[in-house]
């Protein structure tokens, strides 16, 4: 009987740990779940209350644009941002729930582009 209840308190943990995530993408997002340094396959973003540090791998070349404001909605995070005076816009999504993944979703200013946080 131990091991059926023992059981049976691991799935419901599990279920729990699984819906928590759910719930994570679903819920309004904040500056803290886009904050600080993320890595990708061709480049790093650094997230600032006002700046986005842009750092490509291929001959390691930073750029620094201004961030104009964020938007959170559920979900996702639109960053407006400013290069060379053109103001443009960048949405991230699909963030896990351990708050160690996010999308670039593509648009005019890039392509979709996946990114985890730095370690």
């Amino acid at each position: 009987m131990t091991s059926k209840l023992r059981n049976i308190a691991l799935f419901a943990a599990t279920a729990a740990a699984i819906a928590l995530g759910a719930v994570r993408s679903a819920a309004a997002m904040a500056f803290e779940d886009i904050s600080g340094k993320w890595c990708g396959s061709v480049s790093s973003y650094t997230f600032t209350p006002g700046k986005l540090i842009v750092v490509l791998y291929n001959g390691n070349q930073r750029f620094e644009y201004k961030i104009d404001d964020y938007q959170y909605e559920e979900g996702s995070i639109t960053v407006n941002w400013v290069r060379n005076g053109e103001k443009l816009f960048t949405k991230f999504s699909e963030f896990s729930g351990d708050d160690r993944f996010m999308a670039q979703q593509q648009n005019n200013a890039g392509p979709r582009r996946e990114f985890k946080r730095c370690s």
